[in-house]
C-alpha cells in the first residue's frame, strides 16, 4: 500500500506534576487532532514530574505520566524522570512508551511498510526511515532523517506534520498556547483523582509529607 500522506505530532513538556492542567490538555489535544487521527502521535519531551511536587515524591515520579498514558500518549522521555526501579514498575502498568538513553520506541504506521519509525533520545545509525528526538531543541528542523523539537512550556502544544511520501519532508511547526477557558475532559479529571488517591496511600503508607 502506499504510505499515508502525512505523519501529525503533538508534544508536550515540562509539565513538573501540574495534574490539575491534564483534564484541561486532554480536551485541548482531542481539538488539535486531525479528522484522521491514525496517523498522529502523541509524545512528551520531559519534565512530566518534580520532586517539589509531594505526589511525585510519593510515586517515585510516575504520577504525571500515568494520566498521560490515560491521555492516550504513545510515549514520553523518562530520563532524569524514573529512576530503573521505578521504570520498571511503571513499564508494567502502562502501553506509554518510556524513551530514555537506554530505551528506544519502535513503531511503524498503520498500512505502511515504511521501514519503521524511532523514538529516541539520540540519533544513531539506523535503518529507520525516520528517528524523532524526544528532547528539546532550539528549533523544529528534520535533517537526514532526523526529526527535532523546538522547546514548549507548560501549557502549550507543539504540532509537527511531516510528509511521509518519498523522503520524508517538515511541511509545517508551531506551538499552540491552551487557551484559559479550555473545559476539563471529566475521564481525565476522574483519573486524577485516582492517581492523586493512591499517592496519599503510599504516603500513609510508607511516610512522607501530605500538600
Amino acid at each position: 500500500m502506499d504510505a499515508p500522506l502525512s505523519l501529525t505530532l503533538l508534544y508536550t513538556a515540562g509539565i513538573a506534576g501540574d495534574l490539575a492542567q491534564l483534564p484541561r490538555l486532554h480536551t485541548f489535544l482531542q481539538r488539535l487532532k486531525p479528522g484522521d487521527a491514525r496517523n498522529t502521535l502523541l509524545l512528551d519531551l520531559g519534565g512530566s514530574c518534580s520532586q517539589a511536587i509531594w505526589h511525585c515524591r510519593a510515586t517515585g515520579n510516575r504520577s504525571a505520566l500515568i494520566v498521560l498514558d490515560g491521555m492516550g500518549y504513545h510515549a514520553a522521555t523518562v530520563e532524569g524522570t524514573l529512576d530503573a526501579g521505578n521504570r520498571a514498575k511503571l513499564a508494567a502498568q502502562v502501553t506509554l512508551a518510556l524513551v530514555d538513553r537506554q530505551n528506544e520506541w519502535r513503531f511503524t504506521l498503520p498500512s505502511a511498510d515504511d521501514g519503521g519509525i524511532v523514538a529516541t533520545m539520540r540519533p544513531r545509525e539506523s535503518s529507520a526511515r525516520l528517528q524523532i528526538m524526544l528532547k528539546l531543541s532550539e528549533s523544529t528542523c528534520l535533517e537526514r532523517r532526523v526529526l527535532r523539537f523546538q522547546g514548549v512550556c507548560a501549557g502549550q502544544v507543539g504540532e509537527v506534520v511531516v510528509d511521509m511520501r518519498g523522503e520524508p519532508a517538515l511541511v509545517s511547526s508551531c506551538i499552540h498556547v491552551m487557551p484559559a477557558d479550555t473545559p476539563p475532559n471529566p475521564s481525565i479529571a476522574g483519573a486524577v483523582e485516582f492517581v492523586e488517591s493512591e499517592a496519599r496511600f503510599f504516603v500513609q503508607k510508607y511516610g512522607g509529607q501530605m500538600p
